[in-house]
């Protein structure tokens, strides 16, 4: 397998596997098990807001519900580590997916994209998949051939704590 295979998807519906904006973090640590790291800030309820598996990053609200707000897939190393079908285990793939790979991988997922121009500047460029929302950031710095960063999704409006929209 290659990361493309979890990416492309990725960027096509905005989802990996139970990891899904709306979902609740118990649906992913039932899934695959505990997260591996946790981030160093908190919500209101004194529960971390960032989790880890590898180098796929779940954000959840800040209050106090734990709902994914945001999915990150940090691709800028040499080898990611990636959570297995099986829960506690991991994966590595080599990291740094060409640009050129990765448009593609989007192209044969039939997968349409465009540029996202407010987070293209002078050593970087962005494209968005307009289905799922997925920004795809690209290294254009100085680099022999430019190279995929990120894959992200986040909510695009907060909710209100308590209520579910899946």
């Amino acid at each position: 397998m290659h990361v493309m295979d979890i990416l492309a998807p990725f960027a096509r519906t905005g989802h990996i596997g139970p990891a899904r904006i709306g979902a609740e973090l118990r649906d992913v640590t039932e899934a695959l098990g505990p997260p591996w790291a946790y981030g160093s800030s908190t919500g209101a309820d004194g529960l971390p807001y960032l989790y880890a598996y590898g180098y796929l990053e779940v954000a959840t609200c800040h209050a106090h519900c734990q709902v994914i707000c945001s999915i990150v897939v940090q691709t800028d190393w040499a080898t990611m580590e990636w959570p297995s079908r099986e829960p506690g285990r991991s994966e590595t793939f080599p990291g740094c997916p060409a640009y050129s790979e990765v448009l593609r991988a989007l192209d044969e997922a039939g997968c349409t994209w465009q540029a996202y121009e407010p987070l293209t500047c002078d050593d970087q460029c962005a494209i968005r998949v307009p289905a799922s929302g997925a920004i795809l950031v690209v290294d254009t710095g100085d680099v022999p051939e430019p190279m995929l960063c990120s894959v992200s999704v986040a909510v695009d409006r907060p909710h209100s704590c308590g209520s579910r929209s899946r």
